[in-house]
């Protein structure tokens, strides 16, 4: 499978004139594309991947999560975090090979809106947050921050994270979620209280992402030790789960 980008005036277009376009998301493929280019609007990049296709056999898509992350990334560690930034890159893979997973995904034929295209097809938000809500940058990112070739299983951070999608929001979308070394040890910790007893829910993980944020605000996380962010949220964990 090549990778291929989407050019920069027809991203342009596309997201200029979402609101004639929104019926041709609802269609089965995405030959529609070219017909309103003249041309493939695509231009192939220099990578080669092995063909893939991703998990839709699940009737809740999320729970498809923490297979595709793995498919993904797997496949495509070897981008830099800028190549991985670029919405041509991610709106490209979404608008070609992936055009059915992203529908499914994110229920696009029954939500075909404005909002839910840009946010899933393209960037629909700011950089930080567009990355984890573009439907293919999402499972590369949270490869990227989770993955961990340290531990038995590579992908043990990843399959906490994916088990509830405000994991990944409260985690993987706030300022200080950009940089692997936090969020690694911020995520061991929850696991080891977890598996001392204590009680992880999306409340406790969304008061620890906060604090997490508030402590970004005091330090420079990136200059802290991973031991030092380990420490730090295990005992906060703790004052939080009393």
């Amino acid at each position: 499978m090549k990778i291929v980008f989407l050019q920069d005036d027809s991203l342009l277009a596309l997201k200029s004139n979402l609101s004639q376009l929104i019926p041709k998301f609802i269609l089965p493929d995405n030959g529609w594309i070219k017909e309103y280019f003249g041309g493939s609007p695509f231009i192939e990049s220099k990578y080669m991947v092995d063909d893939f296709i991703m998990d839709m056999s699940q009737e809740k898509p999320f729970l498809t999560e923490f297979e595709n992350v793995q498919r993904v990334y797997n496949r495509l560690k070897f981008l830099s975090d800028s190549q991985a930034s670029d919405e041509r890159l991610w709106a490209g893979l979404c608008l070609t090979s992936f055009w059915g997973y992203t529908q499914y995904r994110w229920d696009i034929v029954n939500k075909c809106t404005i909002s839910n295209i840009q946010q899933h097809f393209f960037f629909g938000y700011g950089a930080r947050r567009s990355l984890t809500r573009n439907a293919i940058s999402r499972l590369w990112w949270i490869g990227r921050l989770t993955y961990d070739e340290t531990r038995d299983d590579n992908y043990e951070l990843t399959r906490f994270v994916c088990e509830n999608s405000d994991y990944i929001m409260h985690i993987l979308e706030r300022n200080t979620s950009n940089n692997p070394m936090i969020i690694r040890p911020f995520i061991s910790a929850l696991l080891t209280a977890r598996n001392e007893g204590l009680i992880i829910n999306t409340d406790t993980v969304g008061a620890l992402s906060k604090y997490l944020n508030l402590l970004g605000g005091t330090y420079i996380l990136d200059c802290l030790s991973s031991q030092v962010i380990y420490d730090k949220t295990l005992k906060k964990i703790g004052e939080v789960t009393k």
